[in-house]
Order: structure tokens, then C-alpha cells, then sequence
């Protein structure tokens, strides 16, 4: 899935976020109410209980079991020299330092002990600070809609005050619980409110995280370069206030964003950082989160054991720490990695666990995952109609919730999931929906053009392979009717034994047709998924190129500029190799042939090839002047050039080209020193866009389509490839074609 899994990692809803926002809000609470209380004492007591105030609120971070002693203290001089306001303020203080250390229940008993003792005050100045704190705790527990009431009336108190501290506090706290609720729009409100507050007021770390809010909401909307601006500004400002917990938390951010704009090594990087800092922090939270992250990277690149270790880590910490959000991500990751690597009873329950923490806590966002992971396992274990139930109500709560992201992914879902079924008009009406939200969502500003351009491309084929396929089941249709109206009219004309005999050949040439109808639809699928996969890569380079060019300075504008031209360059060479693929599955068999000597042929793509490997040696075998084939002279330079390519580019130092005459057709041999080729993998080279090397770029490996072009060309000739060891230690290839 494409759109963010988690919104609450952006929120603040984790470790390394929730310690400075909590203490943020006592910073602009507390003080300010104390400041009243200190006007109006003068007595010994009155001075000391403020001073325990004061020592508590100052230990709320770093040592929660110092802020219990200290507040608890103060309620004890409070029996003596009694005033409502520090007591609000001493069991404020107490719930807070309860719920950091976990104590849920007792945080909320005290919690609700100092919402009492205000309200009997009649005073607001000191209620909104225990309303907050009630509605935090609430947060922490998932009790969403709890929460939010103590927030609303925090919010009117804060109104009537005038104060607007307050009342940006409060509209941060509100958006929080509106993302866990997936109103996303509502949440984007809050957040904005809040941030506009903060920088009248000018509290850098206040607008650090409303900009790191702000940029959670574009994201889980598929804004990614509305995300990213607003988690770099967000990341100056809290380098320079030294926020290591607010730094670790926008390393891990931009870690996410930059994996679901395709850049995996960067992912990789920042999310590493974001690791980094947690740890230092021993925030458990924030390692849970970064380590599901982490591991979801690794499964893109296919470390699944790495991946697998790194969430179950995630597990772990999410149930040590009571944390159902957490929890529930860290199994819906798990399901996926399980499905992914084929194990399906596991991934089912890890998906069914996941969704059960979802559905108890009323994670709308999680529920939709939830219900579409299983929809995948369900369509992967050939329970279609049971898959279709699950997608349809992941769709329902996406459209409820108006997440985009979700939106596009059920949707995509749902069209696999009709096509399977065979119903290719609904299947294509769901692709549509799919397009469409998918082209709003990478079409949001200039900047992400090139990203709406590779989606378009690549639902254009998709829906011409829909249509494709609608067609040839109609045709297939015909096909067969035609096929039975024969019959039945030799069954009348002809005797029994040769009706039966026409009967079993009808049948035999049905399922032939069959056959080459799968294989075909087969081939198509595997090439428009290799080349969306291919494109995938340079088309994001190119994007996230443009993102940093529009904020770049001057000075680093060129090296961004070639940084897309050499994107560019590199999506050109693919479409032309590609296009080469293309030429080679069917204009052969059409190409006028001549008779070619190979001497001179062979001496010719040597010369070429020189140039091209400077520093490689090529030797040519002396060839018999006699030997000639009839040919596409075009085509048989174009396999032979490839041939001779792959072996330049893998081998160490030499390649070796030798002809031989045998039994009527022609031999020609490429011989090089490099690695070779393992006998497992002899026959997926030929795959288009595998490259065995994982190590290799494109700018040392290949494409990846030139020995499935050589294959392509020789086969349509009536010839083969064939793949063996060579005397020289590495791989023979021999292009077997007919005289």
C-alpha cells in the first residue's frame, strides 16, 4: 500500500514526540496559571509549595518518579495551608507523571480529581490546564471520543480567556485525535490553526510541531511534496532549538516520506537516523515505529529476514508498552511480510490479530488496512468472493474517512479482484476510480508532474490490457461456439467413429487455443509489471530531483539539473530498449532476409565493440570464408551485438568469438573469463529486466532486455540460445542459427 499505514508517527502519538509535547504543554499551562497563584501568597507555605511546584514541573521529562515526590509533597503542605489552585496544579502534575510512567488508571484518577477541584473553583484559568491533561490521558488509552470532549471544553475556556497559548495547545491536541479518528480534513483544520497561532506568538518549538502535524496529514493525503517542505522546516527549526527527541522524530518522517515516493536508499538512511536518536533517547515508542518502518524498507528490497526480525522487534515494544496503535501496526506489517513470502497461515493471523486491536480501538485508518490486507490474503489463497467482501468494506470506511490513499489502494484492489472473477467491465470500472484518484493525488502542485506522468503511463496499459483481455474472452467465446456448430454438423454428416474422432480433435485444438491464450496474457502481465517496476525507481529520482531544485540555493541548482538529466537520459535508454523488446517479439518474422558471409559480419560487431569496452579484450577466432547464413542482416548484427555486450560487461579481462558449421546450421560462440552463470539461473537470464547481480546498476549491469532480445530474434528465425561453461572459466553463449 502506497499511502501512509500510520498517521500518528507524523501526529506525535509516539515516545520521542509525546515527552516534549507533553512538557510543551505545561510550559505555556502551568506557568502561566502559577503566575496568578503567586500574586495573591505571601505566607512561608505559599512560597514552598510553589517551589515543589516548580521542582516537579521542571523533572516532568527526564525523572516522572521526582515529579510524583515533589507534587506530593506540596498536596501534603496544601492540608495545612489549603489553596484550590496548587492543589489543581499538584494533581495535574501527578496524573502526568502516572501516565508517562504508564499507570493509566491512576493517572486518570488524579486526572479527574484536579477537573473537580477546578470546576468547584469557578475559575478558568485554572481549568484548562487539568482539561488538557484529562484529554491527553484519554489519547494515550485510544479513548478517542473522551478525549475530545475534554478537549472541546478546553478549547471554549481557552476562548473566553482570550489566551491564545491555550487555545493553540488545544486546537494541536484536537487535530491529534481527529487523525487517530481518520477526519483528516478536520485534523488538517486544527493543525493549521494551531500553527498560525504559534507563529504570531513566535514559540519556535509550538510551530516545529505543528509543521511536523501539518506535514502527517499531507502525507496520509498523498501530498508527498507538501509533506516534505513542511518536515524540513520543521527539521531547521528544531536543529537549531538542539530538540534531539523533535530531530530523531522528522529523521523518521522523512525516512517514511521519502519511501513512498520510491527512494529507497534514502528511506533507508533517514529511518536509520530516526533509529539512532530513539535509542540514544531510550525512547521504546519511537523505536517500535522506527523498526516497523525499517523492516516494511526491507522488505522492498527483499531482506526479509532482516525485515522480519526488525517487526517482531517493533512487536514486542508495542506490547510491552500497553500501546494498541503500535501494537496494531507492528502485526498488519508482520501479515504482510508473512504474505509476501507465502506463508498464509501466519500472515492470516497476524492480520486477524492486528484488526482486532483496530476494531477495539476504533482506529479507523488500521480498520481500512486491516480489512484490505486480508483481502489480499484472501485473493492470494483463491477465496475471491470472500476477498471481495473484505475490499468492500475497507472500501466503506475509506470513503467514509475521505483518505485518498486508501481509496486508491481498495480500489486497485477491487479491479484484481474482478478481473480474476472474469468480470472485466467492473474490473475496469474500478481500475478508473483507481486512475482517477491516483492522478489527483500525484497531481497535486508542478513539482510532482513526472510522478503523475508514470502513473498515467502505466494505468493507460493496464486498462488497454483489461480491454485487451475483455476482447479475447469474447473472441475465445466465438471461437469455441463456432467450434461446436462444426462438430454437430459432422456428427449428423458423418458416421459414429468419425463423429467421435472429430470430437476429440475439437477438444484438443480448444484447449490449445487456451493454452496460447494464457501464455500470451501470461507474457503481457509479466512485462507491463516488470516495466511499471523499472520505471518506478528513475521516475522518483527525477521527482524528488525537482522537489529539492524549487528550494535549492543557487549554487546547488546545477548539480540537481543534472541529477534529472541523467534521470531523463535513463528513462530515454529503457523506452528505446523496451521499444527493441517490442521489434523483436514480432517484426522479425516480417524482416526481409539475405545471404550474409559471417566473416567479414563478425569482424565488423568486433571493431564496433572496441570503442565501447576500451579496456576489455576482444578476440576473434579465424572464420572459414565459406560459411554464410540466410538472415535479417539487421536482426542477426542486433543478437550478436548483444551477445557480445552481456560477455564485455561481465567478463574480467578477455571475450573470445569463434563461428562453427554443424549438421546444417551455424554456430556462433561467445566465450568469457568473468563469473559465469549458475545452472540454476541459466534460463531466467533470459527473463527481460533480470539482472542476476543485485549489486549492479543500470549503469554497470544492463537494461536487463538484451539477452532476452538475442532469444527473441533467434527463436523467430527457427534458432536457439544456449548458456554453458567456457574453457576460459567463465560462461558460453552459443547463438545457434540455421544456414
Amino acid at each position: 500500500m502506497k499511502a501512509f499505514l500510520v498517521v500518528s508517527r507524523f501526529q506525535g502519538r509516539s515516545g520521542a514526540l509525546m515527552p516534549w509535547l507533553l512538557g510543551l504543554l505545561l510550559l505555556i499551562l502551568l506557568p502561566s496559571c502559577q503566575e496568578a497563584e503567586r500574586s495573591s501568597l505571601v505566607s512561608d507555605e505559599h512560597s514552598q509549595i510553589l517551589e515543589l511546584l516548580d521542582l516537579a514541573a521542571a523533572s516532568r521529562h527526564q525523572d516522572p518518579i521526582k515529579t510524583i515526590d515533589y507534587s506530593t509533597q506540596a498536596l501534603r503542605l496544601l492540608e495545612i495551608e489549603p489553596d484550590p489552585g496548587s492543589e489543581v496544579m499538584a494533581l495535574s502534575n501527578l496524573a502526568w507523571a502516572k501516565m508517562m510512567l504508564g499507570e493509566f488508571a491512576e493517572a486518570a484518577d488524579f486526572g479527574e480529581a484536579a477537573l473537580t477541584l477546578a470546576e468547584e473553583q469557578q475559575q478558568a484559568e485554572i481549568l484548562v490546564v487539568p482539561l488538557n491533561v484529562a484529554g491527553l490521558i484519554y489519547w494515550r488509552q485510544s479513548q478517542l471520543d473522551k478525549a475530545l470532549t475534554y478537549y472541546q471544553r478546553a478549547l471554549t475556556v481557552a476562548n473566553s480567556l482570550k489566551n491564545s497559548s491555550f487555545e493553540a495547545t488545544t486546537y494541536n491536541n484536537m487535530g491529534l485525535i481527529y487523525s487517530d479518528k481518520a477526519e483528516y480534513q478536520l485534523a488538517l483544520e486544527c493543525f493549521t490553526k494551531a500553527r498560525d497561532l504559534h507563529r504570531g506568538l513566535d514559540d519556535s518549538r509550538a510551530l516545529a510541531l505543528a509543521l511536523n502535524n501539518i506535514a502527517g496529514i499531507h502525507a496520509t493525503l498523498g501530498d508527498f511534496g507538501e509533506a516534505l517542505a513542511n518536515q524540513q522546516e520543521s527539521l531547521r527549526i528544531r536543529e537549531q532549538l538542539g530538540d534531539k527527541s523533535g530531530v530523531a522524530e522528522l529523521h523518521h518522517n522523512m525516512g517514511i516520506t521519502y519511501e513512498h515516493i520510491g527512494d529507497l536508499q534514502g528511506a533507508m538512511a533517514q529511518l536509520q537516523l530516526g533509529l539512532q536518536g530513539f535509542e540514544a533517547l531510550d525512547d521504546k515508542t519511537g523505536m517500535a515505529q522506527a523498526l516497523t518502518a525499517l523492516g516494511t524498507v526491507q522488505q522492498k528490497f527483499n531482506r526479509k529476514v532482516a525485515a522480519k526480525a526488525a517487526m517482531k522487534q517493533a512487536l514486542i515494544y508495542g506490547e510491552e508498552l500497553k500501546d494498541g496503535n503500535v501494537t496494531a501496526t507492528a502485526l498488519m506489517s508482520l501479515g504482510k511480510l508473512s504474505l509476501d513470502m507465502g506463508e498464509y497461515p501466519i500472515a492470516r493471523r497476524y492480520l486477524e490479530r492486528g484488526l482486532a486491536t483496530a476494531d477495539r480501538l476504533g482506529l479507523v485508518a488500521l480498520q481500512a488496512q486491516g480489512r484490505l490486507s486480508l483481502a489480499d490474503y484472501f485473493l492470494a489463497t483463491n477465496d475471491v468472493d470472500i476477498a471481495r467482501e473484505r475490499a468492500e468494506q475497507a472500501l466503506q470506511l475509506a470513503l467514509a474517512s475521505g483518505d485518498r490513499g486508501q481509496l486508491r489502494d481498495t480500489y486497485e484492489l477491487l479491479s484484481k479482484i474482478h478481473e480474476r472473477k472474469g468480470n472485466y467491465r467492473q474490473a475496469l470500472l474500478n481500475h478508473k476510480e483507481f486512475k482517477s484518484i491516483n492522478d489527483a493525488l500525484f497531481n497535486a502542485n508542478s513539482s510532482e508532474r513526472l510522478a503523475w506522468l508514470r502513473s498515467s503511463f502505466e494505468d493507460e496499459k493496464r486498462q488497454r490490457q483489461i480491454t485487451l483481455l475483455e476482447g479475447e474472452k469474447a473472441l475465445q467465446q466465438e471461437v469455441i461456439k463456432q467450434q461446436k456448430f462444426t462438430r454437430n454438423l459432422w456428427i449428423v454428416a458423418l458416421v459414429a467413429a468419425a463423429a467421435i474422432l472429430l470430437l476429440l480433435y475439437s477438444r484438443h485444438s480448444q484447449s490449445r487455443v487456451n493454452q496460447a491464450l494464457q501464455r500470451s496474457i501470461k507474457m503481457q502481465s509479466d512485462l507491463m509489471q516488470a516495466v511499471a517496476h523499472e520505471f518506478r525507481a528513475p521516475l522518483a529520482r527525477v521527482q524528488l530531483a525537482f522537489d529539492m531544485l524549487i528550494e535549492a540555493e543557487v549554487d546547488e541548482r546545477p548539480q540537481l539539473e543534472d541529477r534529472v538529466l541523467r534521470g531523463l537520459e535513463e528513462l530515454d535508454e529503457l523506452i528505446r530498449e523496451i521499444v527493441k523488446l517490442i521489434k523483436a517479439e514480432g517484426s522479425p518474422r516480417r524482416a526481409p532476409t539475405e545471404s550474409l558471409s559471417l566473416a567479414p559480419l563478425l569482424q565488423t560487431l568486433v571493431v564496433r565493440q572496441h570503442p565501447l569496452f576500451p579496456e576489455k579484450k576482444i578476440t576473434l577466432t579465424p572464420v572459414d570464408p565459406e560459411i554464410s547464413v540466410i538472415a535479417s542482416k539487421k536482426h542477426l548484427e542486433w543478437a550478436i551485438n548483444n551477445l557480445l555486450s552481456n560477455a564485455l560487461r561481465h567478463c574480467h579481462q578477455e571475450v573470445r568469438l569463434s563461428c562453427q558449421l554443424e549438421q546444417g546450421q551455424v554456430n556462433i560462440i561467445v566465450d568469457d573469463d568473468g563469473p559465469g552463470v549458475p545452472t540454476a539461473e541459466r534460463e531466467r537470464i533470459f527473463e527481460p529486466f533480470i539482472r542476476l547481480d543485485p549489486s549492479r546498476t543500470r549503469a554497470t549491469g544492463g537494461i536487463g532486455l538484451g539477452l532476452a532480445i538475442a532469444r527473441r530474434l533467434a527463436e523467430n528465425s527457427r534458432g536457439q540460445i544456449r548458456v554453458g561453461d567456457s574453457p576460459m572459466g567463465g560462461a558460453r553463449f552459443e547463438l545457434v542459427w540455421p544456414c
